[in-house]
């Protein structure tokens, strides 16, 4: 028997043990989320940003509050938040509301646990992504260019520490309503080119 010979006989054989009729499989692919990420800071960030919410009355802050948290430790859970918003039966609240309410909270949340991972990482630095999709700042506002200065910083290094300086303030990709933006982490020894040859 030649080389040749051997290689496809050794194909038809694995193929054989390997294709069978039964049923296919699937495995779902899942990540494990680390809960300790959600710091005190992060949470009196939440607890910021539910009091600035316009549409929901001061009396459910806390209520809010303690869904958005136990939706951060969850992993960033908006289905869950957007219920827990829903069953508390807030004049005016709709589901689009809720939807949007969950979102806004777990944008800015992710946004700091990201800075605090740069930071503890000693990342100093990171590069402006926008998503592609328009960041719908302000609501009121039609969609129009709100979102121009989201665009030009798109491939930008700002300092973690700082965030980038947007529309007369400084920010953090995700940390503003409607923000879809989020960064990309700069290693200097993977981004200086030195590893390029390998």
């Amino acid at each position: 028997m030649t080389m040749v010979s051997k290689f496809i006989e050794a194909i038809k054989c694995f193929r054989q043990n390997t294709i069978s009729p039964a049923k296919p499989t699937y495995d779902v692919f899942a990540v494990k989320f680390d809960p300790s990420v959600v710091t005190e800071t992060v949470k009196a960030d939440i607890r910021k940003n539910v009091g600035l919410i316009e549409c929901i009355p001061p009396e459910y802050f806390d209520r809010i509050y303690d869904a958005a948290v136990q939706a951060e430790i969850a992993g960033g859970d908006l289905h869950a938040l957007s219920t827990a918003i829903l069953h508390l039966n807030i004049d005016g609240m709709t589901k689009k509301r809720a939807k949007r309410v969950a979102l806004t909270l777990n944008s800015k949340a992710t946004a700091v646990i990201t800075r605090e991972r740069q930071q503890r990482l000693g990342i100093t630095e990171a590069i402006w992504l926008y998503s592609g999709a328009p960041c719908d700042i302000d609501p009121k506002k039609p969609q129009g260019n709100q979102d121009a200065s989201h665009k030009a910083a798109n491939g930008k290094r700002f300092r973690v520490a700082e965030g980038m300086f947007l529309d007369g303030k400084w920010t953090w990709p995700g940390n503003e309503d409607g923000c879809r933006c989020v960064s990309r982490s700069v290693i200097p020894a993977l981004d200086d080119g030195r590893y390029n040859k390998l």
